[in-house]
């Protein structure tokens, strides 16, 4: 017997040890994961002082913002704009914008640097160890927790400079983490504007290094708000505002009954409301071409990457707005060289990926109201990025509204009735995405949400490590349409009462928000009361 029992003892061992090394040379052979930040992830620097250019400091937004309250007191008591943009728009520019414009030909003015991180992100504390759960940097963190920080990389850019030219760097990334790792191929999460990157790749490329590509809420289609920017097409009312407010606190309920009360007032003050809104129209109308020629045409439309976001559909509209005397000749043609040759041809470029064996997933998200600027806003968004776009054709109903309950499925992608790509709610008709077998949505979640430790990051670490190809019909945890929950980080599947059939309806509730109000702020004082008390 006990002959017998040395004799498991070493067959156990050696299943043990075998189990062991093939653990350890799956994981040494498994593709490594590149994230694909988006735009300012991480802040821009000054290569000389080392101090942050963009975003701009609030020290230097209110300075800006302290020097521009007695020219707009004058103009608002003269009617003379001209005097207020004389006296504001250039001081703006150069406050907050110059250090990081572009020359005529879209080269960086000054010698700016994005940090880059060329080890693996268990080397970078600024990544796995900052408080931020959310944006690219959670989705870092989260599949480092999964796969291990050695096994995940993150590539950081300049987002003003070509995307073509940034396409070169991640080239020589996927080289250098392919060495480090002794891979064959690597995986991408494009996160945002990573999506622009990560077609500029495979447009110069190919896809002969990269296994599987992961987009999450991307702006590869461009972003409508910007096209409409760059066209000038500003639209500003208070129903946009109040909505944008509404949607995006949509888990905070003092803030939701505070604007459930502005909405109400809006209401029951239609002739105020209208006067406003005519006053901001008249203002736009007054000072838009000024700022155009002295802040946005000088700064945003200088910059190769910004021209990245603009649609097709207000592309040429856009340079024409944005430079009326025409553009400097090599200008022209890198952006032109990026939209013609990535942008219009993402669909083919990411189909092309597919069919030659590389695997290709996509993320959206729904349920907010875009940039309050333009009429896009209506458009339904992740609070920027249209759900359209970054699904790569999903039919969709405007914010407030559903397809209605006769629609019946466009069917241009996925012609097969049995399949179900109608969301519940009736607002997200999938059966027109390029993908609509392996396009996930998910409600509520805001841009790149998908927070480290909740179930929405659990969908794209599903995504990211599952090891043979999945759909949406793969997993019932990970239905094609979910809905987030911003508070608890849990999904749920919509049930079919969710349809909304006008925007009103995102208040009607109204009455339980004020009585749900009142008792939060109760208990807010009695924990404040108790504190003191201590």
């Amino acid at each position: 017997m006990k002959t017998l029992k040395k004799i498991l003892a070493v067959i156990l061992c050696a299943v043990l040890v075998f189990s062991l090394s093939s653990v350890s040379f799956a994981q040494e052979n498994a593709a490594p994961v590149i994230v694909v930040s988006g735009m300012a992830s991480f802040p821009l620097y000054d290569g000389e002082s080392g101090e942050q250019v963009f975003a701009p400091s609030a020290k230097a937004i209110m300075s800006v913002v302290g020097e521009s309250i007695l020219p707009l007191s004058k103009s608002l008591f003269s009617g003379d704009w001209d005097y207020f943009a004389d006296k504001t728009f250039k001081k703006v520019y150069e406050s907050l914008f110059e250090i990081v414009s572009c020359d005529e030909k879209g080269n960086s003015r000054h010698n700016i640097s994005a940090p880059f991180f060329p080890l693996s992100v268990n080397n970078y504390s600024e990544i796995l160890e900052n408080e931020n759960d959310e944006d690219e940097q959670g989705i870092a963190k989260a599949l480092a927790s999964k796969l291990g920080g050695e096994n995940v990389y993150y590539f950081n850019y300049d987002w003003r400079l070509d995307p073509l030219e940034t396409a070169d760097a991640l080239n020589a990334f996927v080289k250098s983490v392919k060495e480090a790792k002794k891979s064959e191929k690597v995986t991408l999460v494009s996160c945002s504007m990573g999506g622009i990157i990560t077609n500029s790749y495979l447009y110069k490329y190919g896809n002969g290094d990269i296994s599987k590509i992961v987009y999450c809420l991307v702006a590869s289609k461009g972003i409508d708000m910007v096209g409409a920017l760059f066209s000038n097409q500003l639209s500003i009312n208070t129903d946009m505002l109040l909505e944008r407010l509404f949607s995006f606190e949509r888990g905070d309920i003092f803030t939701q009954t505070l604007i459930s009360l502005l909405q109400t007032g809006v209401e029951l003050t239609p002739e105020l409301t209208k006067r406003v809104d005519e006053f901001v129209a008249s203002f736009l109308s007054a000072t838009t071409d000024r700022a155009y020629r002295d802040i946005l045409s000088v700064s945003l439309a200088s910059m190769p990457g910004m021209w990245s976001f603009c649609p097709d559909e207000y592309y040429e509209k856009a340079k024409k707005e944005m430079f009326p005397n025409g553009a400097d000749e090599d200008f022209i043609k890198r952006i032109d060289e990026y939209h013609y040759n990535v942008q219009k041809s993402a669909e083919t470029l990411m189909k092309s990926a597919k069919e030659s064996g590389t695997t290709v997933y996509v993320t959206a998200s729904y349920g907010y109201v875009g940039m309050p600027v333009t009429k896009s806003a209506w458009e339904q968004s992740d609070c920027l990025i249209e759900t359209k776009n970054e699904s790569f054709g999903a039919t969709c109903a405007l914010y407030g509204e559903n397809l209605g309950k006769d629609y019946k499925a466009a069917g241009t992608v996925c012609k097969d009735g049995t399949h179900t790509h109608l969301s519940t709610d009736g607002i997200i008709d999938a059966s027109s995405c390029l993908f609509p077998e392996q396009t996930w949505f998910i409600k509520y979640m805001k841009h790149v949400g998908f927070k480290n430790n909740t179930e929405a990051s659990e969908l794209l670490l599903w995504l990211v490590s599952s090891e043979e190809e999945v759909f949406v019909d793969s997993e019932n945890g990970y239905p094609q349409f979910s809905e987030f929950n911003n508070t608890t980080g849990k999904l749920s599947s919509l049930t079919g009462s969710e349809i909304k059939h006008s925007i009103l309806d995102e208040h009607s509730s109204f009455l339980s928000r004020l009585v749900e109000f009142f008792k939060n702020l109760c208990s807010v004082i009695t924990n404040l009361v108790s504190k003191i008390k201590k």
